[in-house]
């Protein structure tokens, strides 16, 4: 990353990040320092204070490069093969109600915890956390306004990739919102509501608050699994704004329909790794 073809503030940044990912982000903003970034980047001391006069300067890009770092991915491949490995195995159950909401349940199970795992163990939505924690605090105003503004824009973009994703509901499961808002803004409203809920979940795994475990058939399942407290109240949430929609009929067609939906979001998610080179 640190490339001597990259341009020496770039550079420069580059190291100072991965300082942040090492340490992580304290309250003070103490660990992120110019003058250890400079030594790492190979940069010298003059290029540097020529390009960042103060410090708060230097601060302002690696706090926005420190959002701008953070990605939302609504789906990962692995959640992705398991659905559709569970969907197609019991999808002879997409004929009947009971079956319907089997599936349901355990694809929001499969689902919502793999969610929650691939943003508890991420390093950079650690950091975004901490960020946002601190960011009201930040004694210079102006580093302050330009930090608030990314975190908004960040998590405008984090809503509406998950209500892109919530949409996909209604085609794969048959379900439908329970009462949509007259603007059209259901999953929108969904959207903000599961990531408040999920960034708790997150910040409870941050200080080792670990989730208990129990085997139950949940939610009007058929099937005996394995569930936490986490992903319960998740999955518990995400059905608080949907039901079965009365004008789907489950043919063979409609069926059809359903995995191959699974399908084309394998194929998207794994374009969408590829180009992010992840």
């Amino acid at each position: 990353m640190n490339s001597p073809r990259r341009k020496p503030a770039d550079r420069i940044i580059d190291a100072a990040i991965t300082r942040v990912r090492e340490r992580g982000i304290m309250v003070a903003l103490d660990g992120i320092s110019l003058e250890e970034a400079i030594a790492d980047s190979g940069v010298s001391r003059a290029t540097a204070y020529r390009h960042w006069p103060s410090r708060a300067e230097f601060l302002r890009e690696v706090l926005v490069r420190v959002v701008r770092d953070t990605r939302l991915e609504p789906e990962g491949v692995e959640e992705i093969d398991a659905l559709r490995e569970f969907m197609s195995a019991h999808q002879g159950e997409l004929a009947t109600e009971a079956g319907r909401r089997t599936l349901v349940v355990e694809g929001l199970r499969i689902a919502l915890e793999a969610d929650f795992q691939r943003f508890a163990t991420s390093r950079e939505w650690r950091d975004y956390l901490a960020l946002r924690a601190t960011c009201s605090g930040l004694p210079d105003s102006d580093l302050r306004a330009v930090v608030t503004a990314e975190l908004a824009a960040a998590e405008r973009s984090f809503t509406a990739l998950r209500a892109a994703v919530y949409s996909r509901l209604p085609k794969l499961f048959g379900y439908r919102l329970t009462t949509p808002p007259a603007d059209g803004g259901g999953f929108e409203l969904m959207s903000q509501a599961m990531g408040a809920l999920l960034t708790g979940f997150v910040v409870r795994a941050s200080v080792n608050e670990e989730s208990t475990s129990f085997q139950a058939r949940a939610f009007g399942s058929s099937m005996e699994s394995h569930w936490t407290s986490t992903t319960y109240a998740l999955v518990a949430a995400t059905l608080s704004y949907l039901e079965p929609d009365p004008s789907v009929h489950w043919t063979a067609t409609r069926i059809a329909a359903s995995i191959a939906l699974l399908d084309e979001l394998a194929t998207l998610v794994d374009k969408g790794h590829a180009e992010r080179g992840t």
